[in-house]
């Protein structure tokens, strides 16, 4: 017996979230599917992507007893959960990355400026996501965050990142007073993740070019080769590691490259690494979950950010570490 996770209009249709169906492989528990819930679901299988438990599958794929199979259908607006291009996954998430880069060497004031700029692209991003396949999440509580978190966090320090992190929660709570749409828990907790999620890392971006130029360039070298590293294990056809250890072990290695070449404790960004490799694969998790509905090992994303959905996740650990550490 496989538990079967049904999403968008296949969940529509069938009328319930998930469901226990026999079968010794996915093509016999798609088919006792649609013998349960009619034409109308076979027909929108046709289009769908299969996961057995977080891998992705054929109809030919065996089935174990207790297995999790994840339909993913087209999306509303019908267009399906796909990669965006590659040109687009790499053009707009280096030239952001790079303008970090550049603004972190200029100074606080542009760094801060080019976070904003960031934030509130992925915000957008992920937010616009996670509405084409149904969910409603308003825009203007993570806008709000990441220029309420860098304006506060840049006058203040930590206790206006705090503020500004409590501020952003209440006011996506106060967004589902204001629009019936954004009262749904789910709608509720998305808006929260990614509101507090930018809030909080955009804030600790601003804190750790505080503390120093080579922390902020650590941490924004960290994160980019795991960003990379990962996206290349999830593009290959043979990957050495799956994407998730890949992330973890690139960040890790790209912390103890910079703590020995340019910042300012080797041990102390190492162990900032390791808090911030396990806050990107959270991150990304997060993301994914707001865009598609589900945890996945690897596979097609929407969005054309979906790749930074762990940065700033992982700016509040890795700041966290070496201020206790430091």
């Amino acid at each position: 017996m496989a538990r079967l996770r049904l999403f968008a209009n296949l969940r529509e249709i069938a009328d319930t979230t998930e469901v226990d169906v026999p079968g010794s492989t996915v093509g016999e528990v798609l088919n006792r599917a649609t013998e349960m819930f009619g034409d109308d679901f076979g027909r929108a299988l046709a289009a769908a992507q299969v996961w057995v438990d977080g891998t992705q599958a054929t109809i030919e794929t065996t089935v174990e007893d207790g297995a999790e199979i994840a339909l993913i259908p087209p999306v509303s607006g019908g267009a399906l959960a796909v990669r965006s291009p590659i040109l687009a996954e790499i053009g707009l998430t280096g030239f952001l990355t790079a303008a970090l880069f550049l603004a972190n060497s200029l100074s606080l004031q542009w760094l801060s400026v080019a976070t904003v700029l960031v934030g509130g692209l992925w915000a957008f991003d992920v937010v616009g996501s996670g509405e084409r396949r149904g969910l409603s999440v308003g825009t203007a509580p993570g806008l709000f965050g990441v220029l309420g978190g860098v304006l506060a966090t840049y006058r203040f320090g930590a206790p206006g990142m705090a503020a500004a992190t409590v501020g952003v929660t209440l006011l996506v709570l106060v967004w589902g007073v204001i629009n019936p749409n954004f009262r749904s828990i789910e709608s509720i907790a998305s808006g929260i993740s990614i509101g507090t999620t930018v809030t909080f890392g955009s804030a600790s971006l601003v804190l750790l070019r505080l503390r120093s130029e080579e922390e902020a360039a650590a941490f924004l070298f960290v994160a980019a080769s795991a960003i990379a590293v990962s996206w290349l294990s999830d593009r290959s056809d043979m990957p050495v590691l799956d994407p998730l250890v890949a992330m973890i072990v690139a960040s890790i290695t790209a912390g103890a490259i910079a703590g020995a070449v340019w910042a300012p404790d080797l041990l102390n960004t190492v162990a900032a690494s390791v808090a911030g490799a396990l806050a990107l694969v959270a991150g990304r998790n997060m993301g994914m979950l707001v865009r598609v509905g589900g945890f996945f090992v690897a596979g097609p994303v929407p969005g054309n950010l979906h790749n930074l959905d762990g940065l700033f996740m992982a700016s509040g650990p890795f700041w966290l570490l070496l201020t206790v550490l430091g």
